[in-house]
């Protein structure tokens, strides 16, 4: 039976792939780099990764004539090294979350916790239930994958240290084995006021409400978290779609309005790739960090200003403004002033 069926995208070898371009109009300067290229990225990552830039009808198969393969090849490279940089420092975003919270966890409810006690019930235990709020519904499940990241990961050499060398597993030391997803949920099951010291950690106090802070750093740790997990499957820079969004009030009063009310109403900022740069600058409170970042962004985009992909600039195709960098000084100055 299966040898009667017609795939829809049987294999093609290397030469076939180059037939396949040439028919869609793509120009192949060099046929022996183009096999190398397709060898190392695939032509699923190259052509179809970037091809909505360089189509003569959307949606379509059908390249405007003058398409040049190394474009395409030159858009894979710099989106990788963007989302390189930017799944950097959202690495960074994480450490500093898994710091403030482990701190504020020993600071207040010690340094014990039962690895084997699953319903969180002794009281002397910082992973302890009534330590935590119930208001969203995911306290027992939460507590739960924290005690049984503590008690089964076996991968963890600092864990397996703790449990194995030492009387107890702290809270630092559990922010170790576990990922950014679990830590947000952690956070999130925060009691109020454990919450606030957080917010108030990340984001000066008294600029909104209380609410309004914790909706702000709330988003910022879904956006940046949702982010990275898209980068680390492969999807494009410039095409993330289904993001969570930030708050529009509290987005333009921290970024010192560099995006407008009409530009956010336009999607600039809300959900995209510079909303993930503006929520990480925000954030981050170290300004030498910072400035390493805007320095990477810098020294990625810039070679490539006077280069025109069908007729679009490098910030074009990634949904940046085209005035980025003037604006990201203006926020880093104004946010260390």
């Amino acid at each position: 039976m299966e040898n009667n069926i017609i795939f829809d995208k049987p294999f093609k070898t290397y030469d076939e792939l180059i037939s396949i371009m040439e028919e869609r109009h793509i120009d192949i300067p060099n046929k022996e780099f183009a096999i190398q290229v397709l060898q190392n990225y695939s032509y699923y990552g190259i052509i179809n990764g970037y091809k909505n830039t360089f189509l003569q009808v959307p949606n379509s198969d059908s390249f405007i004539p003058g398409t040049n393969f190394n474009e395409l090849y030159t858009l894979h490279l710099v989106d990788t090294a963007l989302n390189n940089i930017i799944f950097k420092y959202i690495l960074f975003l994480e450490k500093a979350l898994k710091s403030r919270l482990s701190y504020l966890v020993a600071q207040k409810y010690g340094v014990y916790t039962d690895p084997s006690d699953f319903r969180c019930l002794q009281d002397n235990d910082y992973l302890y239930k009534k330590n935590y709020s119930t208001s969203g519904g995911k306290r027992t499940n939460v507590l739960r994958s924290l005690k049984e990241r503590i008690s089964r990961d076996t991968k963890n050499p600092i864990m397996q240290h703790y449990l194995n060398d030492k009387n107890h597993v702290p809270p630092w030391i559990l922010t170790t084995s576990i990922p950014y997803g679990l830590t947000i949920e952690w956070y999130n099951i925060l009691k109020s006021d454990d919450k606030q010291a957080i917010c108030d950690s990340f984001i000066t106090p008294g600029l909104f409400s209380n609410e309004q802070s914790k909706e702000f750093v709330r988003k910022a740790f879904e956006l940046t978290k949702e982010y990275r997990n898209k980068i680390a499957h492969g999807n494009r820079t410039f095409s993330m779609i289904s993001l969570p969004q930030l708050p529009k009030a509290q987005t333009l009063a921290l970024t010192f309005n560099i995006i407008s009310e009409e530009e956010y109403n336009n999607r600039m900022g809300q959900n995209d790739t510079f909303a993930v740069l503006l929520a990480l600058i925000v954030m981050l409170s170290d300004k030498y960090l910072i400035s390493n970042f805007q320095t990477e962004l810098y020294n990625t985009l810039s070679p490539y200003s006077s280069i025109l992909f069908n007729k679009q600039s490098i910030l074009d195709i990634f949904n940046f403004p085209n005035n980025l960098f003037e604006r990201l000084d203006n926020l880093i100055a104004q946010k260390f002033n």
